[in-house]
């Protein structure tokens, strides 16, 4: 359910905030490029905001001359502790919104950077994103954890401004990371009046402007490393080898950024005069925020036809999910959704977020939880569903032009099951082309279903396909000629009766 669904909240033309999911992640994160961009009274001072805080890091860490035992440093170590913020229902974790932990690999990356930065001759930076340039293993991602933590005063000042703007009811919640102090150089929690998140015990919502969120953060170590090789590859001949620029890691990426600062202040300087575009939230083209709406009519337009009434039967529910959903797709023109305007199909990402779309709300429905990427064991498998311990199934989805279909089938979707210790999986081959289903290919699938299950009889793959080729409008459909020579031609008994009549 959207923020403003379950408030009752109509948006009016000064709404700019983004309108969340309070039960799970939006893919998309808050970029520190776009707020400096922004140069309303209110958000203006935000830049300042966290070039502030980095003084006071950079100064912690400079006193502690690299001595981790020390004041200094313990008290920049945790300032740079930065918690997924989970208020914001923003991030990687599309299931719910409870953040990955991600707050001491962010404080060890943002540490690493700050001492490189000093070692540099560097005594503090306009733009977070170098800490993220100089040390390669931290996600690129987690900018926006700690711009959000940074600016979290900020957030909630402007979530507590739309809440007085529509009426919409506030409770006091203790806040993690509600402010930071210049002078006592720590974290402040604190009591705040906030919306809550019906979904979650304890938890608020903090908004944020839709022109803030990306969907993957403007600087990263790759784009740093084409505009390195594009303008100074001369310059960098020396120390890289040529024939490697386009296929290395983020290692050897941040060894360049940390050997050539001159460089990095370029690239930074030159995205800060670039005009940046946010994510287009109301077009949508990467169906990042439109899956829950569509899954919300898919799920109105074809009801469940099976419940279940027992653990045994609870394959049978998924099943009747992905029958309702193949229904939408195969005979309610759902497979329009499935094709881009340029006449290609669409991801594979795509199908299966339409696909959770629609089946979050037959779960949500029946009382059942649903997982998406859900980790088992060796990788994520795509769903998995369950009930209770006895009661569970996942289901693994692949478009048949992908380049591991066959391991999937034959191998992955089975490890899946063995980690999580589940008997039932559905593998759904999505079929955009008239190849896709030939008998050899389809009867192929079932082969392949039942080697799983010979090799393996402790698990089930069941295979299903959905056929999501482009489809003629009804209208335009015409009978083939020999069912309209069998309607014109007379019967037995019409002449049978003709002769009676003479």
């Amino acid at each position: 359910m959207k923020f403003s669904e379950h408030y009752d909240v109509e948006r009016r033309q000064e709404d700019d905030w983004f309108d969340v999911y309070l039960r799970v992640d939006s893919k998309l994160f808050v970029d520190p490029f776009l707020i400096y961009d922004n140069v309303s009274p209110f958000w203006s001072g935000a830049h300042d905001q966290i070039l502030g805080f980095f003084e006071i890091v950079f100064g912690l860490v400079a006193e502690s001359k690299g001595d981790e035992r020390s004041l200094a440093w313990k008290k920049a170590s945790r300032l740079l502790m930065f918690p997924e913020p989970a208020e914001f229902c923003l991030g990687m974790a599309e299931a719910s919104p409870n953040g990955s932990g991600s707050g001491s690999g962010l404080q060890q990356g943002m540490l690493s950077g700050v001492k490189t930065a000093l070692g540099l001759g560097i005594e503090n930076v306009d733009h977070i994103e170098t800490l993220v340039l100089f040390q390669g293993g931290m996600g690129v991602d987690r900018i926006s954890d700690a711009v959000c933590n940074i600016l979290k005063s900020r957030f909630i000042e402007y979530t507590q401004d739309v809440c007085r703007r529509h009426d919409i009811p506030m409770q006091e919640f203790r806040v993690r990371n509600a402010r930071w102090s210049t002078e006592h150089a720590r974290w402040a929690d604190a009591d705040v009046e906030l919306p809550a998140n019906p979904y979650f015990k304890n938890r608020p919502v903090l908004l944020v402007p839709k022109e803030f969120l990306k969907e993957m953060p403007i600087v990263t170590p790759e784009a740093f490393w084409r505009y390195a090789w594009a303008n100074h590859s001369e310059a960098l001949r020396g120390d890289f080898n040529y024939d490697i620029a386009k296929n290395v890691d983020r290692w050897t990426m941040a060894r360049l950024a940390r050997q050539n600062p001159d460089i990095v202040a370029d690239y930074l300087s030159k995205m800060e005069a670039t005009d940046h575009k946010p994510y287009p939230v109301d077009r949508d083209p990467k169906f990042l925020v439109r899956w829950y709406d569509v899954g919300a009519e898919i799920a109105a337009r074809s009801p469940l036809a099976f419940l279940p009434a027992s653990p045994e039967e609870f394959p049978q529910f998924v099943k009747a999910v992905l029958d309702a959903f193949t229904h939408y797709i195969e005979h309610q023109n759902g497979w329009e959704m499935l094709w881009e305007s340029s006449g290609r199909p669409v991801t594979e990402r795509k199908v299966q977020r339409m696909f959770h779309g629609a089946a979050i709300n037959y779960c949500r429905a029946n009382d059942v939880d649903l997982t998406g990427e859900a980790n088992a064991g060796r990788g994520p498998v795509d769903f998995k569903f369950s009930k209770s311990w006895s009661a569970r199934a996942l289901v693994e989805m692949k478009l048949m032009s992908n380049s591991h279909f066959w391991d999937g089938i034959l191998e992955q979707t089975k490890e899946y099951l063995i980690a999580e210790e589940i008997r039932v999986a559905y593998f759904v081959a999505v079929a955009f082309e008239d190849k896709d289903l030939d008998p050899k290919t389809t009867e192929k699938i079932t082969r392949a279903a039942e080697i799983v299950a010979r090799k393996h009889p402790d698990v089930e793959v069941r295979p299903m396909i959905i056929d999501a080729r482009r489809q003629e409008s009804a209208s335009k459909l015409r009978a083939d000629q020999d069912t309209r020579d069998e309607l014109h031609r007379k019967t037995d008994t019409d002449t049978d009766t003709d002769s009676d009549s003479d």
